[in-house]
């Protein structure tokens, strides 16, 4: 099977490098913003209620690390004010949550990474928002301006996001809750914004979406809106990306769970990627802040997780690095995952990071991986030989996911980069538990 390469477009800041996920309050904290609540020490263990205050300032302190990493977009978590720590259950849509910074802040930081070629993508809860929102509020006690943006039964009860109280569900059946959320994304236009990731939006009424885009259409940042989807895509054709953790769900089955060999694992790519409108633009996700941290997916296996990291840089579509999986971070499930990113790196943590930055730093320069096809030359068992190609500029990807070496047909003799940057020659067997590449003749 194969994949076309992909012409230039307003989407290429997407294509530019990896995406960079942030959770706020965990990745880094600048002393000289004030909190307004107890905070716990910085490399304490996460907990569902517990607050490190990582903010907006601490973030634009690293953007010299991101612009190193050649990273192409930050995605953020939410950060308008709300009562949480994941902030998914927002109080004020057009205010920064004060734990974190203020508009000010959101706009230096988005024009500091702008200079950098780093654009800044926000996390949009429009399918529920939470208990202390003063328009639910409002329609809770009966306001006939509020009422129809919720639903509240005669007694006080109402819907809510998967049952659970402090979240309750937008009316988003309703006309003018597309126009609340066409000013909001107005709003954050004006900071600097590049993008919108929409939570569950599989929940939202149909022709909300449609809507939206209508009334945000003549807005850059409101070209690129990715919809957070599991398994199922169908519902996002308002959408120019899902969160493809389908392909993250791949990687780990063929590095280290071994369900999965070369043909189940690239050809299930390949497909998936034809069957999205246009599969560079869509970012793929081996870990998130609703997973378990891939080097814990791997089970401490470092070979498991150095050729899992390098084949997420180097398939089709946009890599989604979630801050610290190039430090081989590990953590179970929320809250595990949600731990801060550390203060100082151990021997271990600067060893994954000397390893993981040539394959992020690649992924940010190679027209062949922002806006190459790919073409399958041969599979074998566990073994690849592949192809990303944009014109006269191309990689070639060979790897071995299984525990012997094998015999190719194709001709892989000559010189090839190991996953450690190191020169090697081939002859005609790819070595077990290995990934090379080369500029392709």
């Amino acid at each position: 099977m194969r994949l076309n390469q992909v012409n230039a477009d307003h989407l290429d800041f997407v294509r530019s490098g990896a995406i960079y996920q942030i959770f706020p309050d965990r990745f880094a904290r600048d002393e000289s913003v004030s909190a307004d609540r107890e905070l716990v020490d910085w490399d304490a263990a996460p907990t569902p209620q517990n607050f490190f205050g990582g903010n907006l300032r601490g973030v634009e302190s690293k953007l010299d690390y991101l612009a190193e990493l050649k990273v192409g977009n930050i995605y953020f978590n939410p950060i308008f004010d709300a009562p949480s720590n994941h902030r998914y259950d927002t109080r004020n849509y057009f205010e920064v949550e004060p734990l974190i910074g203020t508009g000010e802040d959101l706009r230096s930081l988005a024009a500091t990474a702008k200079q950098e070629g780093i654009g800044v993508i926000l996390d949009g809860v429009f399918n529920h928002s939470g208990k202390d929102m003063p328009e639910f509020l409002a329609a809770k006690a009966g306001d006939t301006e509020w009422r129809d943006f919720f639903t509240v039964y005669p007694d006080g009860s109402y819907q809510t996001f998967g049952g659970t109280e402090f979240m309750p569900k937008l009316n988003t059946a309703h006309p003018e809750v597309a126009d609340y959320f066409a000013r909001v994304i107005r709003h954050w236009h004006d900071f600097g914004i590049a993008g919108w990731r929409l939570d569950v939006p599989y929940k939202f009424a149909d022709g909300f979406m449609k809507s939206l885009r209508e009334k945000t259409k003549d807005l850059s940042s409101a070209k690129y809106f990715i919809a957070e989807a599991w398994n199922e895509w169908s519902f996002a054709t308002d959408f120019e990306a899902v969160q493809n953790y389908r392909t993250g769900n791949r990687i780990l089955d063929y590095v280290h769970k071994h369900s999965a060999d070369s043909e189940d694992f690239i050809i299930d790519i390949a497909r998936w990627c034809a069957s999205w409108k246009d599969f560079s633009v869509l970012p793929h996700f081996i870990d998130s802040h609703d997973t378990q941290r891939f080097a814990t997916a791997c089970e401490g296996k470092q070979d498991s997780w150095q050729l899992g990291f390098a084949l997420h840089m180097l398939l089709p579509g946009v890599p989604v690095l979630y801050y610290g999986t190039e430090l081989a971070l590990e953590g179970v499930n929320d809250p595990g995952c949600r731990a801060t990113y550390p203060s100082q790196l151990d021997a271990k943590q600067k060893a994954a990071l000397e390893y993981s930055t040539p394959f992020v730093q690649l992924r940010g320069t190679s027209k062949a991986l922002t806006h190459g096809g790919l073409e399958i030359h041969e599979m074998k068992n566990h073994a690849i030989l592949f192809e990303r190609r944009f014109d006269a500029e191309a990689i070639e990807v060979l790897v071995n996911t299984g525990w012997r070496d094998d015999l190719m047909l194709a001709n892989i003799g000559g010189e090839w980069l190991d996953m450690n940057q190191k020169p090697v020659t081939l002859g005609d067997k790819v070595p077990q538990r290995s990934l090379f590449y080369r500029t392709a003749r």
